[in-house]
């Protein structure tokens, strides 16, 4: 719920978005009770899942199984747990039971939401608030028109406050007005799981595709040695190939982690950093790609524990990433003195202007990235 509403024309649903793919007009194609194997052609069946009996004999009789389960959130309260809403989770393993690696499990959620049974079924996709087109969206991956290529913007943990927040932390505490303290520092969402050296249950950035990358990095011109005193970069090539059977775009992740610090009054943990990435779209099966990062001194600085960021001279582990298994890695060397580093600089504001010209047409700003392949 929320301050705001829109009430859609029409809302595809998956049952009819999974029918409408396999060419079911209206009237056919309903499986009723008949198993898989007596069934004429393609059919499809469906249950509320309020009795996870009837789900389970259901699945049994079918080829595949797809669940759906969801929660949602809205304004002036927390949801009350990690978990999906009503009995998602029994209903999982009910179809599960019945189905095993054969069974699907659709998500739909605001954030972060737990999945016991992730090891018991045969894929699962997770949806944040994807909106009226879901359902045909989801009905294209599930049938390969469209090769996945999604990854996590969060971390889904193993089990409820798995990072371990106290009431201090979290809501607060106090008689007339909570204080909440924020203790956990720089250790929030990956940063915690990698500094506790923890397995949730699926990382940031983690995301399949039909098919498989692999990664390979080039060797910087100078070597993999920077200086705190000098602007200049490096300039890593990354070569990502596509390996698997069919086309499909890839994420390339790059991450930092200072390995020791020869400055003083730095946390000296291995706090594994995103610093950049970039995308890779319609790479074919068997090619290649290169995309190239910058990585300055600036790319490396650390928080003190005055509060300041900082270039700390030391060894940093430089990782490129794919969220699904891809992984090379170098150990950069940060030479020089600890620099407290300037503030990033913000856009001048605006001068005072009594009239303000209009636009002209087709007129666009904004950042870019460029990708060399």
């Amino acid at each position: 719920g929320g301050s705001g509403a829109v009430v859609p024309a029409f809302v595809p649903s998956p049952y009819d978005a999974i029918r409408a793919r396999l060419g079911l007009s209206a009237g056919t194609g309903d499986c009723g009770l008949l198993d898989a194997s007596e069934a004429e052609g393609p059919c499809v069946a469906q249950s509320d899942g309020d009795d996870t009996l009837a789900a389970y004999e259901l699945a049994r009789r079918s080829d595949i199984a797809i669940v759906f389960v969801a929660t949602s959130s809205g304004e002036g309260s927390d949801r009350a747990s990690l978990s999906f809403d009503g009995n998602a989770d029994l209903l999982v393993r009910a179809v599960a039971a019945a189905k095993g690696r054969r069974t699907v499990v659709a998500c739909v959620a605001p954030g972060a939401a737990l999945t016991p049974w992730a090891g018991e079924v045969g894929a699962v996709t997770y949806a944040f608030l994807p909106g009226q087109e879901y359902a045909d969206g989801l009905a294209d991956v599930l049938f390969g028109d469209v090769n996945p290529s999604a990854h996590l913007p969060l971390t889904l943990p193993r089990a409820e406050n798995e990072v371990g927040f106290t009431d201090a932390m979290w809501p607060g505490v106090g008689d007339k007005q909570r204080v909440a303290s924020y203790s956990e520092g720089l250790l929030v969402g990956y940063r915690w799981y990698n500094a506790h050296n923890a397995t949730p249950a699926f990382p940031f950035g983690h995301g399949l595709s039909y098919t498989t990358f692999e990664l390979a990095i080039g060797e910087p011109r100078g070597g993999w040695t920077l200086s705190t005193a000098s602007a200049t970069a490096l300039h890593v090539s990354v070569v990502l190939t596509n390996v698997g059977p069919r086309e499909g775009d890839e994420v390339v992740q790059a991450y930092f982690a200072p390995l020791s610090l020869a400055a003083p009054g730095v946390p000296n943990h291995p706090i594994k950093a995103l610093w950049g990435f970039e995308r890779v779209s319609d790479l074919g099966s068997g090619e290649s790609a290169t995309v190239t990062f910058s990585l300055g001194a600036r790319d490396l600085q650390l928080s003190d524990l005055n509060g300041d960021l900082v270039l700390a001279p030391g060894k940093y582990n430089v990782t490129f990433e794919n969220g699904a298994g891809a992984v090379a890695a170098r150990t950069v060397t940060l030479t020089g003195e600890r620099v407290v580093a300037e503030p990033f600089p913000q856009p001048a504001a605006p001068a005072p202007q009594a009239r303000r010209a209009p636009a002209a047409s087709g007129a666009t700003s904004g950042t870019s990235a460029q990708r060399r392949e």
